[in-house]
């Protein structure tokens, strides 16, 4: 099956002029497509999971809910970092909007496109994400400060 996934994009690749194979599989694991269907719009369809599970993960910093884990990673960020993170999260929502476009659509030419687009984007995209879910990861590491428990209300 992978072999076959790889025989599908190359076609589409060269058609399209899409980045290699190696390069798309390593950031959304194409190779794991399953074989039948159209290849683009499952890649389309991983673009948008990669995109979703980064802004949300945001907007739970930006807008937090009144849970634990929302309450103490919102303080994490100070004002000016989150309003950079708000700017990180609308250039993420911007391809997810596409990305449903793209759905309603079901152009292949349209996808080859938004994929090419999209990992442009992700380049500048990645270090910056990184960054932010390290941040979150180590904020659990630290101790908590005498009296901050999180913002618990129990």
């Amino acid at each position: 099956m992978k072999a076959k996934i790889r025989t599908r994009y190359e076609a589409l690749r060269k058609k399209y002029g899409l980045p290699q194979f190696g390069d798309v599989d390593s950031e959304l694991e194409i190779e794991s497509v399953e074989a039948g269907g159209f290849l683009l719009r499952e890649i389309r369809k991983r673009i948008a999971e990669k995109i979703s599970d980064s802004a949300c993960l945001l907007e739970r910093v930006l807008q937090p809910d009144t849970n634990l884990v929302d309450l103490y990673e919102s303080r994490v960020f100070s004002e000016e970092e989150k309003s950079k993170l708000f700017e990180l999260y609308k250039r993420l929502m911007v391809s997810d909007r596409k990305a449903a476009e793209l759905s309603v659509l079901n152009e292949e030419k349209l996808d080859a496109a938004f994929l090419k687009l999209f990992l442009t984007e992700w380049k500048t995209l990645k270090p910056k994400i990184a960054e932010f879910t390290r941040r979150l990861s180590e904020s659990w590491e630290k101790e908590t400060e005498e009296g901050e428990q999180a913002g618990y209300m129990g």
